[in-house]
């Protein structure tokens, strides 16, 4: 069972973690915006141990399958690849960072904890950096040797479409309450959701500023039945693609809740002609 220190660390806790060994790697990346978007304001500035990880390139597998959802998970070659490059070394804690509004630090912590590796999450991201009066570095990250990592996937826990149509526990979809209840759907092929899923937006999960709440106003902002809680009701998570999903996963693993993630999320189930949809708000 996990504890919010366990999945996120502090600005003033970073550099005693760098100190100690701990990697930094720079998640930028928006829905929407051009690829290389958020490699651009790394170059802007960063965190000065930063590297920079492409969430679409390294965090997310071929789109061949549409039922795979925009964002499938990687294979463990295509990640170990990518971390590689980076000159990661498996055997010391990683810490990732984003912008607040993003989730990509969100779905890096999950896809590399998924492999095995010990990751935490900056709270309220480049930020809460920034706010402390720290300084950025501009250009390109200080070069490091290449690595090689044997990884191996499936450490934290998954559903396919077929588990997740008869999944006895609480399904919850993330994403805006509009597209939720079937409103609008400016993206996937169908408007609506799972049906049985309750809505619970990832966006009233954190505050403006990128950091999570305090446990008592995280719980009440879930207004989850405390079975959850005690480990004897599951839960799954999905939204759009399997990106804010993470962010939701690890305000719960905050808690000390292990959900499962359903990754190709609405994209992948609405792909799929043989799936059902809901429209409406929560039962």
């Amino acid at each position: 069972m996990s504890s919010r220190s366990d999945v996120l660390i502090s600005v003033n806790d970073l550099p005693d973690a760098v100190n100690d060994g701990a990697q930094v790697l720079d998640v930028r990346w928006k829905l929407g915006e051009p690829h290389g978007a958020g490699y651009q304001r790394f170059l802007e500035g960063h965190l000065p141990p930063a590297r920079f990880l492409d969430l679409e390139q390294v965090l997310t597998g071929p789109t061949d399958d549409p039922t795979l959802g925009r964002h499938p998970l990687p294979d463990a070659q295509r990640l170990a690849d990518g971390l590689g490059a980076l000159g990661i070394d498996p055997a010391r804690e990683i810490i990732v960072y984003d912008e607040p509004g993003s989730f990509a630090a969100g779905r890096a912590w999950w896809v590399l904890s998924w492999a095995g590796l010990t990751v935490r999450v900056l709270d309220g991201g480049i930020t809460a950096w920034l706010a402390a009066d720290a300084f950025l570095r501009e250009g390109e990250a200080t070069p490091v040797a290449p690595t090689q990592l044997q990884l191996t996937l499936g450490h934290l826990p998954t559903l396919t479409a077929d588990e997740l149509a008869d999944f006895d526990g609480i399904v919850v979809d993330v994403r805006a309450g509009e597209r939720y209840r079937g409103e609008v759907e400016p993206i996937d092929a169908k408007a609506g959701h799972v049906p049985g899923a309750i809505n619970r937006p990832v966006g009233k999960l954190w505050d403006d500023k990128g950091l999570l709440p305090e446990p008592d106003a995280l719980l009440e902002a879930l207004d989850l039945p405390a079975e959850v809680y005690a480990g004897t009701r599951p839960i799954a998570v999905y939204c759009g693609s399997g990106v804010s999903a993470a962010q939701s996963l690890l305000a719960l693993a905050s808690l000390g809740v292990n959900a499962k993630l359903y990754p190709p999320s609405w994209s992948g189930w609405s792909a799929d002609p043989g799936r059902p949809v809901a429209t409406g708000a929560d039962a």
